[in-house]
């Protein structure tokens, strides 16, 4: 059992060791207080014992509440608006059958047929403002409606006996305009679908099924930057915690929890997904008081690198300072050891199907390079093609697609680990570390997009000891959704809850050691 306590070394231990974070140039969010976003979060229950519970604390700010709520079956909610995305279904869909049903009552199955239509005009209506990225398919649509009446033309026309028109003129003139009217727009709807539609199809597939949609995400950001406005100076959660192993050796952990108000890893980069609230932490081993190595979570697992093979931070004389930099990856706010884009398909293992989206992606952006009007273009995408020395249906085939604006034009996942924007941690005189840039592997909308960084570019530390209410909330840290990758993540202390709201600590919480014997059985080491 791992034993936390706080000595008068602990404080300047933290200090000592204190990783330096550094973001990609388009990040939004950055490492805050928790107690800013639990004043705009609302709690709410997930299961009949969580509403009962919730009933005896109503009166008590969420800081303190939350610590005092038995079991997990409960998640906060930080975007709090009258009317969203999935309560917006939910009325449409309550409305509509009682229109139906009044409808049939009052009118029969006339009354019927028309709240059926309205239903599903309200339907449109709603699908188009829900979320920006859906109004791409409302107009290929309509030009699919125009593109069929066109083609139903004929039928009515010129099949048909007309005593107004000449034979001649029908045939000879009207017809000839007709056929190349039709060419026109055949290729004018074709080469919109295909620059518009079908590149973004696996995305508004994966928006569509998300709860947290890139309307929260951007919500969010703009929550957030209120948040800055009142508290401008990043935040970590400083944790030590002493140990003995069987061999007898001392070993010292420090734990740097970083907590973050959104992750919009889809929006920013493509990712998985979005959910509200983000625990990520970083956190250096010492062994007999000296450094050993440095372990970064990474999506609810980690990886490890030995002190002596970790970047650090430089002072004025080159030389290496005790601050492990720390590589934040774009959006999800996963934690790496060293500047990289990894960019796969397979990705931390995802399901078949969406492999499969992420496949097809990816084959129809080969195709619209191929077809593309753009020599260049095409030339491009046949050169990285065949330098990836991989088969045309792979997986892979993919990845190395680059477009003429030197941007990637495939949409698989990626964690841009660039750390060529702000940087948080030591402010030495010397602050150069080694970066990738971020804008050669993002669409320029979301290279250049608005951000808000905080004005305070040094830690603000907060020892958990004693622990505050809050680490012991055993709930979920945002909305709670049907997929389980866009609903908010457990706290520090406690691992998610199953499905029976069973809840367990935390391997690297509760057993550090543990969690670096794992670590090192992966490395192979």
């Amino acid at each position: 059992m791992a034993v936390t306590f706080l000595s008068m070394n602990d404080h300047d231990l933290l200090e000592q060791y204190e990783p330096v974070l550094r973001f990609a140039k388009s990040e939004r969010f950055f490492p805050m207080a928790v107690e800013h976003y639990l004043e705009r979060c609302l709690i709410l229950p997930s299961g009949p014992l969580g509403a009962a519970n919730l009933m005896f604390h109503l009166n008590e700010p969420p800081a303190t509440m939350i610590g005092k709520l038995d079991g997990g079956q409960y998640f906060l909610r930080f975007i709090n608006e009258p009317l969203y995305d999935s309560d917006a279904w939910v009325w449409l869909g309550v409305l509509s059958v009682l229109a139906i049903g009044a409808g049939y009552y009052f009118i029969g199955w006339a009354g019927v047929e028309i709240a059926v239509l309205l239903a599903l005009i309200a339907a449109l209506i709603l699908f188009m403002l829900a979320s920006t990225i859906r109004l791409r398919i409302i107009p290929a649509a309509f030009a699919a409606l125009v593109f069929a009446a066109l083609l139903a033309a004929p039928i009515w026309f010129f099949l048909r006996p007309n005593e107004t028109v000449g034979v001649g003129i029908e045939y000879l003139v009207l017809l000839p305009v007709y056929l190349i009217l039709l060419i026109y727009l055949s290729i004018r709807t074709m080469k919109f679908i295909f620059d518009r539609i079908l590149p973004e199809g696996p995305g508004l597939v994966m928006d569509m099924l998300s709860l947290s949609t890139e309307t929260i995400a951007r919500k969010s950001y703009f929550e957030y930057a209120k948040i800055l406005e009142k508290d401008n100076q990043p935040v970590y959660y400083g944790r030590v915690v002493r140990e003995q192993d069987a061999e007898g050796n001392n070993w010292t952990i420090l734990q740097y929890h970083f907590f973050y108000a959104f992750n919009d890893w889809r929006l920013a980069a493509n990712g998985m997904n979005h959910h509200e609230g983000d625990w990520e932490m970083t956190a250096v081993y010492l062994k007999n008081d000296s450094p050993y190595a440095v372990l970064f979570s990474q999506h609810g697992a980690g990886n490890l690198e030995l002190w002596d093979k970790v970047i650090k931070a430089k002072d004025k004389n080159e030389k290496d300072t005790t601050h492990p930099v720390v590589y934040v990856a774009l959006g999800s706010h996963a934690n790496y050891s060293k500047p990289e884009i990894i960019r796969t398909s397979n990705l931390y293992s995802a399901g078949r199907v969406q492999r499969f989206l992420y496949w097809m992606d990816g084959l129809i952006h080969y195709l619209f390079l191929i077809f593309n009007p753009s020599q260049k273009a095409r030339q491009i995408a046949l050169k990285e093609l065949t330098a990836s020395h991989t088969n045309f249906l792979a997986e892979d085939a993919f990845i190395y697609m680059r477009d003429e604006a030197d941007h990637y034009v495939v949409s698989l996942p990626m964690e841009i680990a660039s750390g060529d924007g702000f940087r948080i941690g030591y402010q030495g005189e010397n602050l150069r570390e080694p970066v990738v840039k971020s804008t050669s592997y993002l669409k320029r909308v979301m290279s250049d997009r608005k951000v808000t960084r905080p004005p305070v570019k040094e830690w603000r530390r907060v020892v958990l000891n004693p622990e505050p209410d809050w680490v012991n909330y055993k709930g979920l840290w945002g909305v709670k959704s049907l997929l389980s990758d866009e609903s908010g993540p457990p706290g520090p202390k406690w691992a998610r809850p199953d499905k029976a709201f069973n809840i367990n600590p935390r391997v690297r919480w509760e057993k550090p050691l543990e969690w670096l014997r794992m670590l090192e059985k992966n490395k192979g080491r």
